[in-house]
């Protein structure tokens, strides 16, 4: 069903990945060298500067139970072209299965 809405299905990358994540601290980092970059960091206030801490809690939630909100960077540069500049982001522990939620 997702493959018909898709107008072109790129090869898969094989390829390192670095990854970093504290999602209490509201922190993330991802690399895959030649490829793609992105980091997450958390809302400021924009007079203090002072950090934010926004949570939504999901609790019948198909897809995680508790998330921490912050902001997001990302750039792709193939196969599709792709840039973020301080946009949403989520930092949540995700265990699924072909049933939805691990709990």
């Amino acid at each position: 069903m997702f493959a018909s809405t898709l107008e072109k299905v790129h090869e898969p990358i094989f390829a390192p990945i670095e990854f970093q994540l504290d999602i209490a601290a509201r922190r993330a980092r991802l690399v895959v060298p030649g490829v793609t970059e992105g980091r997450g960091e958390p809302i400021l206030n924009p007079v203090t500067g002072a950090q934010h801490r926004v949570r939504i809690d999901m609790v019948d939630s198909f897809e995680y139970t508790l998330a921490e909100i912050g902001r997001g960077w990302t750039k792709t540069s193939r196969p599709i072209r792709l840039e973020l500049v301080d946009s949403y982001g989520q930092f949540a522990e995700i265990h699924l299965c072909q049933s939805g939620i691990v709990r």
